[in-house]
């Protein structure tokens, strides 16, 4: 996770742990999931709304992995798999999906190329993020 200071992105050459720069790219929201009881943090990537959720930093994989591009069939077969998953079939459309653990959904947005996209959906504490 990233550790910086608030307002360190718009240094430039800060970088979390894995080496990717902490710059503002995705604009940060959030919402309040009432069957949950919980607050999701959102960035919109790309043409979709990732969302993280507040209470336990589970990450939408479904919406992440959709901001690759990649096929329905590939997204399923990775997410088919993930270890402690959460799947949800009701709810609010940008809530629906195959919920998966932070670790793994940092793993995977770095693996396909998106973490930057992201930002700052990975940081440890995304409300010093949030636009009022």
């Amino acid at each position: 996770m990233f550790h910086g200071h608030p307002g360190s992105h718009l240094q430039g050459s800060s970088t979390d742990p894995y080496g990717h720069s902490a710059y503002h790219k995705g604009k940060l929201s959030t919402t309040l999931w009432e069957d949950e009881g919980t607050l999701c943090y959102q960035v919109d990537a790309r043409g979709y709304s990732v969302a993280r959720r507040q209470d336990n930093n589970m990450i939408n994989g479904t919406k992440l992995l959709n901001v690759v591009g990649m096929s329905r069939g590939k997204r399923d077969g990775i997410l088919k798999n993930e270890k402690g998953r959460v799947v949800v079939k009701v709810g609010a459309m940008h809530l629906k999906g195959v919920w998966i653990t932070f670790t793994r959904a940092q793993q995977l947005a770095t693996q396909y190329k998106i973490y930057e996209a992201l930002y700052p959906l990975f940081v440890e504490d995304p409300s010093v993020h949030i636009t009022p």
